[in-house]
């Protein structure tokens, strides 16, 4: 059985990590990382150079033994990966297998320009050939399939904890990188230095291996496509809510305005003080209905809340607000209103299921420290079910409903923001924390 050398243990395992690293920029990383990583390269190597020796003191084959090498150093590579970045177990398959595919184009590709170009380590010499094609062209393929694949479409899909479609493009691609490289490296099964093995295989398994690329970038633009079709669904159900919400906010307008003329013509009427002063005071009370205003120095904030003081006033809802607008004047005016306009749909909704004398919501938006602070309560007697942190609707048509809930969580995270709700002591609570670099989102 061929050696598996420790030289070569060494150069594979840093040839991958070349290639995961592209799919790391910009991954979110654990706390103490350089701690982390460190300890993780060492934990790595002891258990890879364990690997390789109790390999070569095991009788069998060449492809055997290959095929258990290479795997065996792919899922160490996952166990550091996930020991120093905060991955979901999808995002660590999609970045392992990513690499590794990244790695063995880089690898067939080498061969196919070494035997174009009648290069080997007897003609460049071993330091040169080393540097070339161990290790500067795993730098430069890495680079392409970051600024091709990885760059363009960062941030733009999402990986389904239960999305089985990777793990079937994982095996597809452990076999073509790993097992099928076995058959055309070495004498024992192909002929050497000939067409067929430096140029035909290597080129059939880049092929496969950039179509296994793509094919994982599809599935999240795929995903892109159904969460953006849900979130359409979502705008569609917002925007028939908030047109009731503005019928029903000019019905109470047109409401107090026939109040006020019957009102006024009967003061015009009036002799009796005592009935003109309480007539008066009537007047007074109709009228301060349209004194709440809101100057929070953020515009798109100031009208929902004046639109939703109103609508909590005609319920007989105490509403309290401490808001800076200017914390959030950071983002787009739609999804102020579309994130606050549901937030406070929600609250009103559950408050009037309580008595008069206990409808109570409360809004507070401030800084704190480097982060944004929304904050909202409101009296909720009876908690409701939750699935996935989110409120369960407990209207019939549950197909037709909850999509608000949805709608502010998605909103919150395209700001790199984490929304909570909860259900506690007689309150129903929402708690949203913006990050500081949410204002370049």
């Amino acid at each position: 059985m061929l050696d598996n050398s420790l030289a070569g243990c060494v150069r594979f395992s840093i040839q991958l990590m070349l290639c995961e690293a592209a799919f790391l920029v910009g991954r979110p990383r654990r706390e103490r990382f350089v701690l982390r990583l460190a300890g993780a390269l060492a934990a790595y190597f002891a258990c890879a150079f364990l690997w390789n020796a109790l390999l070569n003191a095991l009788p069998g084959g060449l492809l055997l033994s290959r095929t258990l090498l290479w795997t065996g150093l792919f899922v160490l590579t996952l166990g550091g990966i996930w020991c120093c970045f905060d991955l979901i177990p999808m995002e660590l398959l999609f970045v392992g297998t990513g690499g590794y595919a990244t790695e063995h184009i880089a690898f067939a590709l080498g061969r196919i320009v070494q035997y174009a170009g009648g290069w080997s380590e007897d003609s460049l010499g071993v330091p040169v050939h080393t540097i070339l094609f161990r290790f500067l062209i795993y730098v430069l393929v890495s680079g392409l399939i970051y600024f091709l694949l990885i760059r363009p479409n960062r941030g733009k899909g999402d990986l389904k904890p239960g999305d089985g479609r990777i793990a079937l493009l994982t095996l597809v691609m452990l076999m073509a990188a790993i097992v099928l490289s076995v058959f055309y490296t070495y004498d024992a099964f192909m002929e050497q230095g000939t067409f067929g093995s430096e140029v035909v295989c290597p080129l059939y398994a880049t092929l496969c291996c950039t179509l296994v690329l793509l094919m994982k970038f599809y599935v999240l633009r795929e995903n892109r496509m159904e969460r953006e079709r849900e979130v359409m669904d979502q705008l569609l159900q917002m925007a028939n809510a908030q047109r009731r919400t503005s019928q029903e906010t000019i019905n109470i307008i047109n409401m107090k305005c026939h109040d006020l003329k019957h009102q006024i013509q009967a003061l015009a009427a009036m002799d009796d003080t005592a009935a003109r002063s309480r007539y008066v005071a009537e007047v007074q009370q109709a009228v301060s209905i349209y004194d709440t205003d809101y100057h929070t120095g953020c515009e798109a904030l100031d009208y929902v809340l004046r639109e939703k003081a109103l609508l909590a006033g005609e319920r007989r809802v105490t509403f309290s607000c401490m808001a800076d607008g200017g914390a959030i004047a950071f983002m787009d005016p739609a999804d102020i209103y579309a994130l606050m306009g549901n937030a406070l749909d929600n609250a009103l909704e559950r408050v009037v299921r309580e008595p008069e004398e206990e409808r109570v919501v409360s809004l507070l938006i401030k800084r704190a420290g480097d982060m944004v602070l929304l904050h909202l309560e409101n009296t909720c007697g009876r908690p409701p079910e939750f699935q996935d942190g989110l409120p369960v609707t407990d209207k019939e048509d549950k197909a037709a409903h909850g999509f608000g809930v949805r709608s502010i969580r998605y909103l919150v995270e395209r700001y790199q923001g984490e929304a909570l709700m909860r259900a506690a002591e007689g309150k129903f609570c929402l708690d949203i924390l913006l990050p500081p670099q949410a204002a370049q989102a």
